[in-house]
């Protein structure tokens, strides 16, 4: 294990506690002519810093890709939606992450020499794709995301307890199973839904919860070494009608 000292002049952003900081998912929610970025879990959300949005886009029928502009609004951010858009997507860079045997999980802006034994430390990112109204180019792997949830149907025409067959995919293709996870239904109500490990490129079967929003929840970690990794938190959203 490497052993690291913090700088007295470090500059440390605790956004969150802990282990519970790498539990927490993202997804986007359209009300009317503005979409939201949440933070945090279903029914509790956390304020994050606008700046670690990277990217939010909307996506026409005809798969072009119009880059939107997110504004800070009570800590949190949403933006405009001046055109038609099928499709929502943001990514979101959640920065350092080092958990020691002495402090835990802390999260700074920077790679920074910490105190104590290092477990882990990497980079983390949080990306989400939220499906408005279905278009046959969907089922494919179409947002430029490093990591993205594609259903391999029309999620919005199921009811609940239907099966929605979905693949994982990362840097446009099927997503290695080490260190994949999906979650099981998409039952928006359930704050933390069990996490499923990936068993193979082919399509796995997310339950469909009760009508209303849905959220597919994703992780991967990349293993770089012994305690380094890259952390891909990524969720998938639509919403399914009575």
């Amino acid at each position: 294990m490497l052993k690291r000292r913090v700088s007295i002049c470090a500059s440390l952003l605790i956004l969150f506690g802990a282990a519970t900081a790498q539990a927490h998912d993202m997804w986007l929610e359209k009300k009317g002519d503005r979409v939201q970025l949440l933070y945090g879990h279903p029914g509790n959300t956390d304020p994050y810093p606008l700046s670690r949005i990277t990217a939010m886009n909307g996506i026409t029928d005809s798969g072009w890709r119009v880059a939107l502009e997110p504004i800070e609004h009570k800590g949190e951010a949403f933006a405009y939606l001046d055109d038609s858009y099928v499709m929502l997507t943001v990514d979101f860079d959640n920065k350092y992450w080092y958990n020691t045997e002495e402090d835990g999980w802390r999260n700074y802006p920077t790679p920074q020499e910490v105190r104590g034994t290092v477990k882990d430390e990497g980079r983390s990112y949080k990306l989400s794709k939220n499906i408005l109204s279905w278009q046959c180019f969907m089922d494919k792997p179409i947002s430029r995301q490093r990591a993205e949830i594609v259903p391999l149907k029309d999620p919005t025409k199921l009811k609940e307890g239907d099966m929605l067959p979905v693949v994982l995919y990362f840097e446009g293709k099927p997503m290695p199973t080490e260190g994949a996870r999906i979650s099981g239904t998409s039952d928006a109500r359930i704050e933390h839904p069990e996490l499923i490990n990936l068993r193979g490129s082919e399509a796995f079967n997310v339950k469909i919860g009760p009508a209303g929003r849905q959220i597919v929840i994703g992780k991967y970690e990349k293993r770089l070494d012994e305690t380094r990794r890259v952390w891909f938190a990524f969720s998938l959203t639509f919403t399914t009608q009575m």
